[in-house]
């Protein structure tokens, strides 16, 4: 399974999403596509943190640019689980 798929019904339960909602690596988080609101983010960060065991700080969110699109977050969370970033 990969990052991307173990990050999706992470996703989905943050945002209140349906299972038959289409999402993949293109799906915008914040600015387009879902438009989540912060708590949503927040919900997400934390649980991807959890399934991941790996920290996200606020910081390299940001820099990285990983709540763009579901792709740019499961590159971090790969990185992150690299000892990258």
């Amino acid at each position: 399974m990969t990052t991307l798929d173990r990050i999706i019904p992470i996703l989905r339960q943050a945002a209140g999403l349906a299972d038959g909602e289409p999402l993949d690596a293109r799906t915008g988080l914040v600015a387009s596509g879902l438009s989540l609101d912060s708590v949503a983010v927040l919900e997400l960060i934390v649980a991807v943190e959890n399934e991941f065991g790996i920290e996200l700080p606020q910081s390299e969110l940001i820099e990285s640019h990983a709540l763009e699109t579901l792709g740019t977050l499961a590159a971090l969370v790969e990185a992150k689980g690299q000892g990258g970033c």
